[in-house]
């Protein structure tokens, strides 16, 4: 009878080199896998910006303008005339706008038909504002809801790809002046965006209205206002006007810069911090203002104001040209010539800049 031959099993030794050597063939492989998802969510981000680029030429060409930056038809301090006119802020975002005006809302609900989202533009009801075509559960508010409606290609898929309620705890949203618990049809979790309109470089908001609890009115300058801003601080003065502001009608011939060398669109920032309302940004697709409209006057990426452009890709943010082209754009670009980019008729010229 032959002895039985004893069968060698992997020693401990063994054992752990081979864990060894799979690990670090993942710590590899990894990085190089993130590189390539982050390669992709960029190139869709990229195309997001197409898209809208393209459905922003779509309308001009049926309508003749580009759509307004917001629609605003409440406005503070528009007496006299050399006051400095603003937006009522809460004209998107009350309770029952029947009574409080119908609008507040933004260029991105006009171009709904030419992204193929005709369906909520039919839907919306025009004689309601932002809120109330977002909320549900009562008589006065659009059953349908389209504000509460999210749509894929306005969000940034580095960022999100829903409203992320979760990560974005503190940010603004339509409902957050009037609060309502989710048996109410409330707490508004649909309908964000990761990209915004280009205003110009000017001071676009009211830092001191809001501070006193008003909200975030938006300058809207009247035509002598704008003539007598001789310091130019203001959007829409001439020296920093963008494509969009307040009930603006921009045509392509107004962009006399160029429309190779002025921003149109680009990656909005979406500030989270508990305390600070400075660094509380604004979300809704359909909320004219603060959560559509950046400002180029504080820099790119630079996480101190609400107003500014930003995105997660690392170094920079994509931006949609007046001409339908998207650039990448470096965040350590010279704040001069990022601030001459965004202006649609400055009669200054761009040299040379870091982009992709």
């Amino acid at each position: 009878m032959q002895p039985r031959q004893r069968r060698r099993g992997f020693t401990l030794i063994e054992l752990l080199v081979v864990i060894f050597i799979i690990a670090i063939l993942i710590a590899i492989l990894l990085p190089a896998v993130q590189q390539a998802r982050e390669a992709a969510r960029r190139s869709q981000c990229q195309n997001n910006l197409k898209q809208i680029g393209l459905a922003l030429h779509n309308y001009h060409n049926i309508h003749k303008t580009f759509p307004p930056g917001s629609i605003n038809t409440l406005f503070t301090n528009i007496t006299p005339s050399t006051a400095q006119r603003q937006t009522n802020p809460i004209e998107a975002g009350q309770m029952n706008s029947a009574t409080l005006g119908y609008h507040g809302t933004s260029w991105m609900l006009h171009i709904l038909p030419q992204i193929e989202r005709k369906d909520l533009s039919t839907n919306w009801l025009y004689t309601l504002n932002v809120y109330d075509n977002g909320m549900a559960n009562s008589t006065i508010f659009n059953p349908f809801r389209p504000a509460h409606t999210d749509i894929s290609g306005f969000y940034c898929p580095t960022r999100r790809g829903d409203m992320n309620l979760g990560k974005l705890s503190y940010v603004k949203r339509p409902d957050s002046a009037n609060p309502m618990p989710a048996s109410a049809g409330g707490l508004w979790t649909k309908g964000g965006n990761d990209y915004s309109g280009c205003a110009g470089s000017g001071l676009l908001f009211n830092d001191m209205a809001m501070m006193g609890m008003l909200g975030r009115p938006m300058y809207a300058l009247l035509p002598d206002q704008i003539q007598n801003d001789l310091i130019q601080l203001y959007t829409p003065s001439p020296i920093n006007r963008g494509v969009f502001y307040a009930n603006s009608k921009t045509r392509v011939a107004d962009i006399s810069d160029g429309s190779s060398q002025s921003f149109m669109v680009g990656e909005a920032a979406r500030l989270n911090h508990p305390t600070n309302i400075l660094l509380q940004s604004n979300d809704g697709w359909s909320w004219g203002g603060a959560a559509t409209l950046f400002t180029t006057r504080n820099g790119l990426n630079k996480g101190i104001h609400y107003d500014a452009p930003a995105s997660e890709h690392e170094s920079g943010a994509y931006f949609l040209f007046a001409d339908g082209r998207v650039q990448f754009i470096n965040q350590n670009l010279n704040i001069n010539t990022f601030r001459l980019l965004s202006s649609i008729s400055d009669g200054l010229t761009v040299g040379e800049y870091e982009g992709d």
